[in-house]
């Protein structure tokens, strides 16, 4: 008789609705016990990410409060027409706080070189018979640019200018009038010390080597930047000035006017200052991001609601957890307590107000008003060696750091799930060994069965 592939074609009898009824019910068994903690556990998971995220954006908030430096840095305010700037000027947050006055008295330029008048006719004019090379060279800087015979002035200009990989900075025009055509070069590299020179390769372009007898170009000398600080004149290669006052950056971008008496320079009142725009968005941002913390962790948190017996609403994924109460009681505690020595001491001070539920309020007027009557010491309730930044920024990065404690959460969840998933692979593997032996089984049941058919059909037949 040959083999059976089919659970119960030999007996007649549902054998394959037997097996697969027993295969299901051990696959029931075992999900029942894994698919509920595997749910509950990635829950846990993504509740453990998104505190994590939420305090990582917390912290985000507290370091621009921990330094003074970066609780407000530096305002830079410049008396001057807008549409017509004299100078613009940046500061670091360390720059100190002063008024000054400056006055421009030169710009930088580099070196410049104009043919003479008559040298050229006309942008047409051809340079060069044969092939040269000529070579522009200002310090340790140089390129070179190919003159091929029978190449115009205009060609010139262009090859100079398009020199974009390798040219230094060296800019050239051409000025046409009254019949006559002069090239213009100039140097972008700016200060007394600039020294633009052109190398010729052959006679015929010797015009352009002012070293040359043949020469027929005049020079400018560059010159430095020349300004007065409160009284004490200062000069610089460039138009931009870096510490000439500490920490300070300004960049002069023309010449002071003049006073009504056309001599005496115009000074530009300079003011460094707190900025208290910025410690204020600060503050804000702060405020924001730990209300935007607390909501999380409610939402985080949150249990059902039985009414009548009934269950409304469903938990949150952390519902529960004691980390949630752990750092709640850390934010308050340390929102709620003072510090230092002086007039502000707390938050209640510069007009933030916590509510019933946790979360904080800012009244703008107070906190303006102690901004500008008290800028330090509202520095110091933040960025203060015992300030709230400083108590707290340490305490939550416990939390989100590497190894921390919402990490080592994280790495406990994750083997745990590994576990199931290493249980789900040596489950299926049992089921295909259950499986095996359950089709053994009833074949060999199928082919008993067959056999007592065949027999009694066989009977039944000779009895009749």
């Amino acid at each position: 008789m040959g083999s059976i592939t089919s659970a119960g074609v030999g007996s007649g009898l549902p054998l394959e609705d037997l097996i697969k009824a027993s295969l299901d019910a051990k696959k029931a068994q075992f999900e029942k016990q894994v698919v509920t903690r595997e749910a509950n556990l990635n829950t846990s998971l993504s509740g453990v990410g998104k505190l994590k995220s939420a305090i990582d954006t917390f912290n985000t908030s507290l370091q621009k409060l921990a330094k003074p430096t970066d609780f407000a840095g530096r305002k830079v305010t410049i008396s001057q027409d807008t549409t017509n700037p004299v100078l613009s000027m940046t500061a670091t947050d360390t720059a100190s706080q002063g008024k000054y006055d400056i006055q421009v008295d030169q710009l930088a330029k580099g070196t410049k070189l104009t043919s003479q008048a008559g040298t050229f006719s006309s942008p047409k004019d051809v340079i060069a018979t044969a092939d040269g090379k000529l070579t522009f060279t200002d310090g340790d800087k140089s390129f070179e640019v190919d003159v091929k015979a029978g190449d115009t002035l205009e060609q010139l200009r262009k090859r100079i200018n398009a020199k974009s990989d390798s040219n230094f900075g060296v800019s050239a025009n051409i000025i046409t009038s009254n019949g006559q055509s002069q090239l213009v070069l100039e140097s972008s590299v700016t200060g007394s010390s600039g020294n633009l020179q052109i190398s010729a390769s052959t006679p015929e372009l010797q015009k352009f080597d002012r070293s040359s007898p043949s020469s027929s170009f005049d020079r400018e000398n560059g010159v430095d930047a020349k300004v007065t600080i409160d009284g004490v004149e200062v000069t610089n290669s460039s138009n931009t000035f870096d510490n000439v006052i500490q920490d300070l950056k300004f960049t002069v971008l023309r010449v002071s006017d003049k006073e009504s008496d056309g001599v005496t320079a115009k000074k530009t009142r300079v003011t460094v200052e707190d900025n208290i725009d910025k410690a204020k968005e600060n503050i804000n941002n702060f405020v924001k991001a730990y209300n935007d913390l607390q909501t999380t962790m409610d939402d985080l948190g949150k249990r059902p609601v039985i009414v009548g017996g009934n269950r409304t609403g469903d938990p949150g994924e952390l519902a529960g957890d004691p980390t949630l109460f752990a750092i709640r009681n850390t934010l308050f505690k340390e929102l709620s307590s003072e510090t230092g020595s002086g007039a502000i001491k707390s938050l209640f001070d510069i007009g933030i107000k916590m509510d019933k539920d946790g979360k904080l309020s800012v009244d703008s007027t107070k906190l303006d008003d102690k901004l500008k009557s008290d800028f330090n010491g509202v520095s110091a309730l933040f960025s203060g060696s015992d300030g709230l930044a400083k108590r707290i920024d340490p305490q939550m990065k416990e939390y989100t750091k590497s190894a921390g404690l919402l990490a080592q959460r994280q790495d406990g969840i994750n083997t745990q799930l590994k576990d199931i998933a290493q249980k789900r692979t040596d489950f299926n593997a049992y089921m295909v060994t259950y499986e095996e032996g359950l089709r053994k089984k009833y074949a060999s049941l199928d082919v008993m069965i067959a056999k007592m058919n065949s027999s009694s059909n066989a009977l039944a037949g000779m009895l009749m």
